[in-house]
């Protein structure tokens, strides 16, 4: 669903209703209430966890428990996609038939339109790229982590020639579902249980040669196309990032749902004790209610190398320090970690890099 499309639903009803309560829900509220004037009338809940009971003073309820009138209320499902048919099944059940899920394409509508008057971000399809140009194929390769636990995709997907599939972990199992491995010469990869699809990462850092590289996961993708990547090329951008979460009350509202308190005030001390005057600068960023997720980008390697650079060490010594304590953590959460670490590093360089943001892709 396009944009204007999404506006003329909404707009329609007295009563907008959005069913979830996490951070692609607050994001959408934020995004309805400042481009379109609305004041949503509450967030829908499926059941009680840790939810609070209202968010930004808009209320919390229980779908089913609070009385909604559904001819003159329109719902917007703002969950995780993998959430959307339970949801929809539900609405149709209770005879809610005017909604719109939230899906991947149009999240990145509303939220593109949102960011832009906010913070002046840019969407990839912001740059008008080249036409005429040579092909700059061979010098893109974008890796996409692969684990030999991954269930099989659904669907049929066409990777394009550019994508580079690499075995992350491969190090911890003696089954091979790649040529590529991440476990060969300079490596962390019997470390990924701690940091997840990085230790593909850090294998791209050290081994990787592509003037043109990057990380995907193998269900996590960001769409771009050829002619989008040459704009890295011809130093047009720099980077591209799917679009940050907007988080409430700030980034830590998101990162503080997987990561331990303790490890977090380890994360920040080892910041402030590695980067001097610049850790304050960083820690007035945490206070943002921005956060890249997911350690997905496509950067030239220059930018790509700088990033690991700055991240890899720190991400180090905080595992040192927190594996010192033996505690019952998430799994991957220093990889959870490393999204902290990539929000700051590009926030942080955001005058320094031409940063363009491109639609996230799940796949099924």
């Amino acid at each position: 669903m396009e944009y204007q499309e999404l506006s003329g639903k909404i707009r329609q009803y007295p009563q907008i209703y959005l069913y979830g309560a996490g951070v692609v829900a607050y994001g959408a509220y934020k995004a309805i209430r400042e481009l379109f004037g609305i004041q949503i009338a509450g967030f829908l809940i499926t059941e009680k966890r840790r939810q609070p009971e209202q968010i930004g003073g808009v209320p919390v309820d229980i779908f089913g428990e609070k009385e909604i009138d559904p001819k003159n209320s329109f719902i917007l499902i703002a969950t995780p996609e993998e959430y959307h048919d339970a949801i929809e099944q539900s609405l149709i059940r209770m005879r809610f038939f005017q909604y719109v899920k939230l899906d991947s394409h149009t999240e990145y509508i509303l939220m593109g339109a949102y960011l832009k008057k906010m913070c002046g971000l840019r969407r990839i399809e912001e740059y008008l790229a080249e036409t005429g140009q040579e092909s700059c194929i061979d010098d893109i390769g974008v890796y996409m982590a692969v684990s030999h636990k991954d269930r099989p995709l659904s669907k049929i997907y066409n990777e394009e020639t550019w994508v580079k599939k690499i075995q992350a972990g491969a190090a911890l199992t003696d089954k091979k579902v790649l040529d590529l491995t991440d476990n060969n010469g300079d490596n962390i990869s019997g470390e990924n249980a701690l940091y997840g699809e990085l230790t593909a990462a850090y294998y791209v850092w050290k081994h990787g040669n592509y003037k043109i590289t990057g990380l995907f996961h193998y269900r996590r993708v960001l769409s771009v196309t050829e002619k989008q990547l040459h704009l890295l090329k011809t130093g047009k951008v720099d980077v591209i990032l799917p679009l940050p979460f907007v988080c409430y009350p700030d980034a830590s509202g998101q990162y503080g749902r997987y990561l331990l308190q303790s490890d977090i005030e380890i994360m920040k001390q080892v910041i402030k004790e590695r980067e001097g005057e610049e850790a304050e600068k960083m820690m007035s960023i945490l206070e943002t209610p921005y956060l890249y997720n997911y350690n997905m980008l496509i950067a030239r390697k220059e930018v790509f190398d700088e990033y690991c650079e700055w991240m890899f060490p720190i991400l180090k010594e905080i595992a040192y320090r927190c594996e010192q304590e033996k505690k019952d953590r998430q799994p991957r959460y220093i990889g959870r970690i490393g999204e902290v670490l990539t929000s700051i590093f590009f926030m942080k360089n955001e005058k320094k890099w031409e940063t363009a943001h491109a639609e996230k892709i799940w796949r099924v």
